[in-house]
């Protein structure tokens, strides 16, 4: 078994679908040595994008949106780290300042 993944062109993944259509994917998926998850995989692309949804990078508007979910979700970590930092050092303060009035 090969280490290394074959890259499918745009028109290599057109050739395949179209295989499927007329064959079936079990049959494509033999002939081409492809999985059958990355033909659904490029079949639902293609229903949702087109041919534009063949090419590398294509994404549809759900991997878009979980993109951008991830992104917000990273930032919004981030903000409550910062602001629970932000406690602590005010929680330490104040026991330092306490305990430095009870000593008086």
């Amino acid at each position: 078994m090969s280490l290394h993944r074959k890259k499918w062109s745009q028109k290599e993944k057109e050739e395949v679908l179209l295989f499927t259509e007329e064959h079936g994917i079990t049959r494509a998926s033999r002939e081409f040595n492809v999985s059958t998850a990355t033909i659904y995989g490029w079949k639902k692309r293609y229903e949702e994008l087109g041919v534009e949804g063949l090419s590398k990078g294509a994404k549809t508007a759900v991997e878009l949106e979980l993109a951008q979910l991830k992104r917000e979700n990273n930032e919004l970590k981030k903000l409550v780290a910062e602001k629970e930092l932000a406690i602590r050092v005010k929680d330490s303060l104040l026991k330092k300042s306490s305990l430095r009035n009870s000593k008086k």
